[in-house]
């Protein structure tokens, strides 16, 4: 605590110097005034330099560590201790030197002061964002000033010591906090403002730096700190491949999907914003030429999307229980994808024979013995086709037949993850960004099939809003609206995954999507027989009253998921009542609610698989 102890004393003692000079200045001024004596007033100090160096001078026991130090640095330092000591988080240049400085043309010297002890270590200056020059050195009037490790070190903080990072995730962390503060305004001094410097070699100080020391000593495995050298990125190219990342994880608000944006962040004035803009984004750039980012010209200007590749090289190979979580925790905050992993039981599945069978086949196709056969069979085929392809199924027929609950069972007896994609999320009204995402949905898949070690389920529900059929027009919907599909096209074409669409109307659906689905299983509104089955699976039996009639209920043309919704609302009636038991009237009103509301959704024309009074489905 020596050095603690020491600058303590500066503080206290220059600001009692200082208290002390203005009273015999005041004295002075008002025996000039009076006329009072003859004998004038001597100063202690003739001005304020010599004030510092009179206090410092007159406290023995200086640190050997601060004799590089001028008399300014060893002043503001104090007074940054004191202020500290006091529990202020948050001390700013300007503060600093209104506390040392009594003649205002001596600022400068101690804003000198400032770069002095940062080149030292002392302290870690952080913009504000809000300065109103960026030129040196009054843009540390602004600026949030805090320890360096020169500070830490001497004072035998347990910070000094450079522990290395845990994983991958704790790296990722620390560079996404140190991004966020550009955003919030209390940053490390990072931004750019001189056109000349070399973007190729410039290297962050600060933290960052501190950063780079963690990773060195670090004995885990961190493909995100490694991708930088790697690829040959810069530091400033790193930062906005991370920052990227972290915007599509939901870790970080900034947009760095827009160019001009990342510019403005790291660099000021026009000059050194456009030269920032080339070096990270032009057609040279390595985040471009690597494929590590994807540029797209939309109305409002360029933007930028992190790629498949660019996210694998920061993120790379997750196994073991603990990285799969974080695996599942990044899929919801930063992809289009909800994720599920359902459990489905064979006997809650109700649909036709070569429906099921056709289900069978693929959920051996995928296994390990299946995967074998299958290329055993291409082998032998006259034409070689490759690689064993990806599944894709389309699901067809009216509402309430099951086919998203054949999807989760696909997944469920898989064992694989079920990504739905919501396809609200996906279509958007400006120009260029939906045909993006459709491209994000499949470089996400391709990058998350690599990280599972498996091929999740992936499933496009109400797929007649995306896959539409291609019109003529020549306007710019049209143009949108086609370019979208034709992508859609192309990721099926080269799938290496499970995909399955479920529509109810596959008329809506584009022709030259047919072909490019392996499966196209239609799942028909229940026969009776079918609907027999489904209300016994989804009756409680043992508190059906006596007058309760299957057959009669069978008569009605409900599909699985009306006959689900009908139980449901019945089951909170008959508890709202108190009643005990369900009995028919109860049932049979509700069964001819749902099916009334069907017919008003489908309207006269187009009653989709119901014929109550016939008990037959079309």
């Amino acid at each position: 605590m020596e050095l603690g102890n020491y600058l303590m004393c500066v503080a206290t003692r220059h600001q009692q110097a200082k208290e002390e000079h203005d009273d015999e200045q005041r004295e002075i001024r008002a025996r000039a005034r009076s006329g009072r004596g003859r004998r004038a007033l001597v100063l202690t100090y003739d001005d304020e330099t010599a004030l510092l160096k009179g206090v410092i001078g007159s406290l023995r026991g200086r640190p050997a560590c601060l004799k590089r130090a001028s008399y300014p640095a060893i002043g503001a330092l104090a007074y940054l201790f004191k202020a500290k000591v006091a529990k202020d988080p948050y001390v700013e240049g300007y503060e600093i030197v209104d506390r040392l400085v009594y003649d205002p043309e001596l600022t400068v010297v101690y804003l000198k002061a400032l770069e002095e002890l940062q080149e030292l270590g002392w302290v870690r200056l952080r913009n504000t964002g809000g300065s109103f020059t960026d030129s040196p050195p009054f843009c540390w009037l602004q600026a949030n000033v805090d320890f360096g490790d020169t500070f830490h070190r001497e004072m035998g903080n347990a910070e000094t010591t450079v522990a290395g990072f845990s994983s991958n995730d704790a790296y990722l962390d620390a560079i996404f906090s140190y991004l966020k503060g550009f955003d919030g305004g209390n940053s490390e001094h990072l931004v750019i403002n001189d056109p000349d410097v070399n973007l190729e070699t410039y290297q962050p100080v600060g933290w960052y730096r501190r950063c780079v020391q963690r990773v060195e000593v670090s004995s885990c495995q961190l493909p995100a700190a490694k991708a930088g050298p790697k690829l040959r990125l810069s530091p400033l190219q790193h930062l906005t491949l991370m920052g990227l990342l972290g915007q599509r994880e939901g870790d970080l608000s900034y947009d760095f999907n827009d160019t001009y944006q990342v510019a403005r962040l790291f660099a000021r004035g026009r000059v050194c914003r456009q030269r920032v803009r080339k070096h990270l984004f032009g057609e040279k750039s390595p985040l471009l030429t690597q494929r590590l980012v994807e540029s797209t010209q939309g109305t409002f200007g360029e933007t930028v999307q992190l790629t498949q590749a660019g996210a694998t090289a920061l993120l790379g190979r997750h196994t073991g229980k603990k990285n799969l979580q974080n695996l599942r925790r990044r899929v919801k905050q930063g992809t289009f994808f909800d994720l599920e992993e359902p459990k489905i039981r064979q006997e809650a599945l109700y649909l036709p024979g070569p429906v099921l069978e056709a289900l069978q086949s693929v959920v051996f196709g995928e296994s390990p013995k299946g995967l074998e056969v299958r290329k055993a069979w291409q082998a032998s085929l006259p034409t070689a086709w490759g690689a064993p392809t990806g599944s894709t199924l389309l699901l067809y027929g009216p509402p309430g037949t099951g086919k998203t609950l054949t999807a989760q069972y696909l997944a469920s007896r898989l064992e694989r993850p079920l990504l739905k994609v919501d396809a609200s999320r996906v279509l958007s009204c400006w120009v260029g960004e939906s045909e993006q995402q459709v491209r994000r949905i499949f470089d996400d898949y391709a990058m998350l099939q690599r990280e599972f070690g498996s091929a999740p389920v992936l499933l496009f529900n109400e797929a007649d809003q995306l896959l539409g059929g291609r019109g003529a027009g020549t306007s710019a919907v049209d143009r949108m609206n086609n370019n979208m599909q034709n992508l859609f096209l192309e990721g099926l074409e080269r799938f290496t995954g499970i995909l399955v669409a479920t529509t109810n109307r596959r008329d809506l659906l584009d022709e030259a999507f047919s072909r490019r689905f392996t499966y196209k299983l239609e799942l028909p509104a229940p026969d009776r027989s079918l609907r027999m089955a489904l209300w016994k699976e989804h009756l409680p039996l043992d508190r059906l009253a006596h007058d309760v009639d299957l057959d009669q209920l069978a008569d009605l043309g409900l599909t699985g998921g009306e006959i689900r919704l009908v139980v449901e609302r019945a089951v909170r009636l008959l508890a709202y009542r108190g009643d005990a038991s369900i009995d028919v009237g109860t049932l049979t009103l509700l069964a001819r609610e749902e099916l009334a509301a069907r017919m008003k959704r489908a309207g006269t024309a187009g009653r989709i698989g119901f014929a109550a009074q016939r008990g037959l489905s079309t």
